[in-house]
């Protein structure tokens, strides 16, 4: 946290909800890890798992304790507050703006699933009536495709007309994006592709009304350096011997990144006190350093998880991830650390 004083303003992310699971245990989005780095404060407000099955639901009360955080965050002396947040989340952040004028931005992430008497109800159409009167200084949201949660609707085409009568900028991903499912939005995919366009959104000191547009892809790396090799991290250790990889395993040194299915990781052989090992950091579960064999042409490393690794110096390069059971195997060509 830098405080009030040095901070751009705070971020409050709202979780989504899923029965009775604690979700309150979810990360926050590595998106929002690219805002947190380029100077904004990030909180979670975290929900008891069991809100959902008490009376009157939890809605009410997630709004209130969000704007609550709102108003004693002011007062240690925000000044610009952004709310945040997926599925459940993302509607408490839309109810709020709907509930009080002044907040600086608003990002929802799938948003739209409200309670009616005990029963869970999924409603795309309450998202649009928000945006039709919700006040705020500027809007993100995401339509995922295929949200399997509202039947696959195509949520940011009836979205669309609405946003671009109103007198605030908002950046929209929708459907025609190549993020995917219900939690697109928390995935190292997301935050690869608009990340960063998320931070430049907020960032700008004015806006005009309207869409706001979103460079096109660049070479990726910055984005997967600032997730995974954060500043104050301590730094790998990449001086490795090139005669200690045989063959053409030599042009894999150096980091190097990939998009494994929707999980962004980074990749070097890196030096150990008993020959190489592997880095491995990925924005779904984690990572570290773990030791490596070469066999079959390959490098090979097994993870905490017991799920493996495999680096190959087929082409430019290619990583290999197989589930502990082997039931699921990914695989992705690797790109260069340094964008080349």
């Amino acid at each position: 946290m830098a405080g009030p004083g040095r901070a751009r303003g705070i971020v409050i992310w709202n979780h989504g909800i899923s029965g009775t699971n604690p979700s309150w245990r979810d990360p926050a989005p590595p998106a929002l890890r690219l805002l947190q780095a380029r100077g904004w404060d990030v909180i979670m407000l975290k929900r008891h798992h069991l809100a959902g099955t008490m009376p009157g639901g939890p809605l009410n009360r997630s709004v209130e304790r969000t704007l609550q955080e709102v108003a004693a965050r002011r007062k240690l002396g925000y000044g610009k507050v952004v709310l945040a947040g997926r599925s459940f989340g993302g509607y408490v952040t839309l109810a709020a703006i709907d509930t009080v004028p002044d907040i600086f931005a608003a990002i929802a992430l799938a948003p739209g699933v409200r309670a009616r008497n005990a029963d869970w109800r999924f409603d795309a159409t309450v998202v649009e009536q928000i945006l039709q009167r919700g006040r705020v200084g500027r809007l993100a949201i995401l339509f995922p495709k295929n949200d399997a949660l509202f039947g696959n609707n195509a949520r940011g085409e009836r979205a669309q007309p609405i946003l671009a009568r109103r007198d605030f900028p908002y950046l929209m991903v929708d459907e025609t994006s190549d993020i995917t499912g219900h939690g697109g939005g928390r995935t190292g995919r997301f935050a690869l592709r608009y990340g960063l366009c998320l931070a430049d959104f907020l960032a700008e000191p004015t806006l005009p009304a309207g869409r706001f547009t979103c460079p096109g892809p660049d070479d990726g790396w910055g984005a997967a350096h600032e997730l995974l090799m954060p500043k104050g991290a301590a730094a790998p250790n990449f001086a490795v011997d090139p005669s200690a990889l045989p063959g053409g395993h030599a042009r894999l040194l150096g980091p190097r990144w990939a998009l494994l299915g929707d999980a962004l990781v980074l990749v070097a052989p890196v030096a150990g006190a008993r020959g190489v090992r592997l880095l491995y950091r990925s924005t779904s579960d984690g990572g570290g350093e773990f030791d490596a064999r070469i066999a079959a042409g390959s490098l090979h490393a097994t993870l905490s998880n017991r799920s493996t690794v495999t680096l190959s110096p087929d082409g430019g390069g290619t990583i290999t991830r197989t589930s502990s059971d082997g039931s699921v195997v990914v695989k992705a060509p690797l790109r260069p650390g340094d964008g080349g």
